[in-house]
């Protein structure tokens, strides 16, 4: 019970070598080796089904198991190869994920001295992270299988994808190379990229790999940020056999203050200073930000679905409707309106089409949840009510490292969005602003569906969104404006405006919210003339005003953190305890009332 698809383009280029290596395929600008089904393998250059980007350059190779019947197999073969009775390896990056975990989708990795399939068996790695061999999170990991004997004369590499109906299958940087004396490689760092505020004495950490031929018994590890002081240690009585992994943790830890860094890793002076051949893959430079505060996740589903697709509809009568209408608070919905299998669905607009690129999609249904593809099935039905609110709890128990407040004004069909963001973490990303309509009833349904929900309207100012250069503690105000006519909206006053935030170099959704309706104040000159200040302030504020007024602060989620009755000149609020950021004073008075911003730094 899968997506309805479109078809995939496959492009080919001549197959490449360089010194050391015999051939390498790094499929940037195309598939590059034969195929077997060109169904079955493509080039991508960014993945769904899991979301992901190439390891490194501008494509990868993908197995298209998420779409193929299980047991459905298929080649990749590797054009001739000239071996010159030498011992020999194949290595190569394989993203391993944790969508649909039981399904055994693997590639298995194939020498012959002829392009036919079979041949020697190298081996065998799955794709999901909790199959052999077991991964602790997702991501690119690197793979090699050792040739046996010592081949010469031409031969054949080939990976054979086996679908069990789970996520795709993504490999990159493909090699084909003569197995040298000395080759360590720096494997992975585990230092996430983005640091909580408060974080001290972190370690730095990683694992690195033997690919040579002679065992490792002394190894440096490095560490700078920046480009500042080098960190060395010296690892010595060791007894890293080829093929073998080591895990380290560094003596020096470091505790750096909110910011951007750039952290470099590297491993030299192997054995007391024997020449690596490879030093290419010796070290890692990671960006790692360091957050300043943090804040509540309100987490962002985005649906990519159709009134033509028949899935979609069994997923929306099932449980995606109910949990819904269950659920109104705590996240934010957006539906895209895809135009396929079957054109004609009204709300399909070219901004939909640009995030169906964006992400890559192929398929309807396909549900994201912060950025990330989630299962929309479980086993042989579809993903309950009770496990799509899983998908929220785990998403809103991650912290979030901006908060958003946006107030929405619309007259007539013309809409104004005053946006304030208070950042926790120094970075680019991108905000988008999204209209979305709750309710409508005017679709094509040719899938049986009558009633369609969060559909998206309109993106403001365009599906791209608004770079932003953010600086941690330094609020951002935006105005963003548009006119909404011309639109197929039903209803002016069912409309809500999604305000997110995006990592462009993950797509992970940072936060997101919905705008506020903009309050009407009164005119009483009592009720106008009321200020607080300092504002911006560290937290102590104080009230001018010549009527005693109740006061009710809320933050950007509109919990309530601070209150009181009858305040007058005389009263202080201290906020100092509350973190920086962005806060709502609501102003009663017998005249009348009115909302105040309160900014805190």
């Amino acid at each position: 019970m899968k997506k309805i698809t479109f078809s995939i383009l496959l492009l080919f280029v001549t197959f490449l070598g360089e010194a050391q290596v015999i051939a390498s395929q790094n499929f940037d600008s195309a598939l590059g080796w034969t195929a077997s089904s060109t169904t079955a393998w493509s080039r991508r250059t960014t993945g769904t089904a899991p979301s992901c980007f190439p390891y490194s350059g501008a494509g990868m190779a993908r197995f298209y198991s998420y779409n193929l019947a299980a047991g459905t197999t298929a080649r990749l073969t590797s054009p001739a190869i000239t071996f010159a009775g030498a011992s020999y390896r194949v290595k190569f990056k394989m993203y391993r994920d944790s969508g649909y975990t039981t399904d055994a989708d693997r590639v298995a990795v194939y020498y012959n001295t002829t392009g036919a399939a079979g041949g020697t068996l190298l081996g065998t790695v799955n794709r999901s992270i909790t199959l052999s061999p077991a991964v602790s999170v997702d991501g690119w990991y690197s793979y090699f299988f050792d040739i046996p004997g010592t081949p010469s004369g031409n031969g054949y590499v080939h990976f054979l994808g086996t679908s069990q109906y789970g996520n795709n299958i993504f490999i990159d940087e493909v090699t084909v190379e003569q197995i040298p004396a000395v080759d360590v490689e720096l494997s992975s760092v585990a230092m996430s990229s983005i640091v909580p505020n408060g974080s001290s004495n972190l370690p730095v950490e990683g694992v690195f790999t033997n690919f040579g031929l002679t065992t490792v018994t002394s190894i440096d590890v490095n560490w700078q940020v920046d480009g500042g002081a080098t960190n060395t240690q010296t690892l010595s009585g060791l007894s890293i056999a080829p093929n073998q992994t080591y895990t380290f943790s560094h003596q020096t830890t470091w505790s750096p203050a909110p910011g951007l860094y750039s952290l470099r890793v590297w491993v030299s002076n192997i054995n007391g200073g024997n020449e690596d051949s490879s030093a290419s893959n010796n070290e890692i430079v990671k960006p790692i930000s360091v957050a300043s505060g943090s804040t509540t996740r309100l987490p962002m589903f985005e649906d990519f679905t159709s009134s033509t697709c028949p899935p979609c509809a069994g997923f929306n009568n099932a449980s995606y409707n109910s949990f819904l209408n269950a659920n109104p608070d705590n996240h934010t919905s957006v539906t895209y309106r895809v135009n396929w299998p079957g054109a004609g669905d009204p709300y399909y607009t070219p901004e939909v089409g640009t995030r169906v690129g964006y992400y890559g999609v192929s398929g309807a249904p396909t549900i994201l949840v912060d950025g990330k593809e989630k299962a929309y099935t479980s086993g042989s039905s579809y993903v309950s009510v009770s496990q799509l609110v899983g998908y929220v709890t785990a998403a809103t128990n991650k912290p979030a490292y901006f908060s958003i407040n946006a107030v929405k004004n619309l007259v007539g069909e013309d809409l104004t969005l005053n946006i304030d963001i208070t950042p926790y973490l120094t970075g680019a990303y991108r905000m988008y602003a999204m209209v979305v309509e709750r309710n409508t009833y005017n679709n094509a349904a040719t899938n049986g569906e009558t009633e369609f929900h969060d559909v998206m309207m309109k993106m403001i100012p365009d599906a791209t969104g608004t770079s932003v250069q953010f600086t941690h503690d330094v609020p951002v105000t935006t105005t963003l404006n548009a006119n909404l006519g011309g639109l197929f909206i039903e209803e002016m006053d069912d409309l809500e405006v999604i305000i997110f935030i995006q990592d462009p170099s993950t797509k992970n959704v940072m936060q997101s919210r919905y705008a506020i309706e903009a309050l009407a104040t009164n005119d009483f000159d009592t009720i106008s003339k009321i200020k607080l200040y300092p504002n911006p302030s560290n937290g102590i504020v104080k009230i001018a005003t010549e009527i005693a007024v109740d006061i009710q602060i809320t933050d950007v989620t509109g919990k309530e953190v601070y209150s009181v009755n009858q305040a007058t000149n005389e009263t202080t609020i201290d906020l100092s305890s509350m973190q920086k950021g962005i806060y709502f004073a609501k102003i009663a008075g017998e005249t009348g009332s009115k909302v105040e911003k309160i900014i805190l730094r």
